[in-house]
């Protein structure tokens, strides 16, 4: 998506793959055309702390400077030597809890992959549910505190709704089976997958995996995502700060485009599902799930002063504010 938003906007770039030395190679070819070096957390901590060979030191002044080396992480807290700025992350986590690290909201846009699946009408929709999970082994006990839904709540789901239950995840032989009343078709390519989706009415989450784009892709094609709350304050259950779900970013949504469940509710489930496939939804992406918002985002990257930022940030640190010391 980052190179998608970097050929729209004009931009020159060079790919290397999982290879700091050639990096560091190209990078020296033309050191001051380059504005922002977009790597793995683990190469960005690998680089830094390679004062010889790689990052920008006093034993290494054609060194790649501190401050135009930035890290992907797909989780809310920072990963990179510079801290939560040189971060950049999938989701504004931010949103959630406005205490949470201060990391750069990169994100990603589903459009493309949702535009290339046609929107399948309501009316030709086969009356069935998707069940969200790459394992059949993440719907039993075995997947731990994460499980969602008892094994017997899906077969008293299709009761009450009339739907049948699909699902494409792998299967190990000493893994359980699905749950009864559960089809399962293995696993499956994205446009097999997509292809199931769209003819869905509606996605259940299952608790795992976390914060998957596959609600955004399914949301887009007109299908409503069953959103597990996994942890809550049981005293005040509407404090959605206090909430845990599988999709973390989607439990701030409501109804008719996500539907929060709390964890092992059954008649909490039941009715949720019903009221997904009674209230159909029109293809709907988020505005910040939109290519155009990713765009953006990516061009503010590029354009940000970050040699200032890091300067201020190497002027704190050699104060007393914890973090290690850089060469700008």
């Amino acid at each position: 998506m980052v190179i998608n938003a970097l050929d729209k906007l004009k931009y020159t770039y060079l790919y290397t793959t999982n290879n700091l030395e050639q990096t560091v190679q190209l990078y020296q070819t033309m050191p001051h055309l380059v504005s922002v070096i977009l790597l793995e957390h683990e190469e960005v901590f690998s680089c830094f702390n390679d004062k010889e060979n790689c990052i920008l030191s006093e034993v290494n002044p054609d060194g790649m400077p501190a401050w135009k080396l930035f890290s992907f992480f797909f989780w809310a807290m920072n990963n990179n030597p510079l801290g939560a700025s040189w971060t950049l992350v999938p989701e504004d986590y931010r949103r959630l809890h406005s205490d949470w690290d201060r990391n750069t909201y990169l994100g990603y846009s589903i459009e493309a992959s949702c535009h290339a699946h046609p929107f399948v009408p309501h009316i030709e929709r086969k009356k069935q549910a998707y069940v969200m999970s790459k394992f059949t082994a993440l719907l039993h006990e075995i997947s731990g505190p994460d499980l969602a839904w008892p094994v017997e709540f899906w077969e008293a789901a299709k009761a009450a709704t009339g739907l049948d239950l699909i699902m494409g995840g792998e299967h190990e032989p000493h893994w359980p089976e699905p749950p009864a009343g559960i089809t399962n078709y293995g696993a499956l390519n994205q446009s097999e997958f997509l292809g199931h989706v769209s003819h869905s009415q509606v996605l259940i989450g299952v608790g795992r995996p976390a914060t998957s784009p596959t609600p955004y892709e399914a949301i887009c094609l007109g299908v409503p995502f069953i959103n597990p709350i996994l942890q809550w304050d049981h005293d005040n259950p509407s404090d959605r700060s206090k909430w845990t779900a599988q999709h973390w970013l989607l439990s701030l949504e409501d109804p008719p485009y996500v539907y929060n469940v709390f964890a092992n509710d059954r008649e909490g489930f039941i009715r949720a599902i019903r009221d997904a496939i009674a209230t159909p939804i029109d293809s709907h992406v988020f505005d910040w799930m939109r290519t155009s918002a990713v765009e953006e985002r990516v061009n503010s990257l590029i354009h940000r002063d970050w040699k200032s930022e890091a300067t201020a940030l190497l002027d704190r640190r050699k104060n007393g504010e914890e973090g290690p010391l850089f060469v700008l």
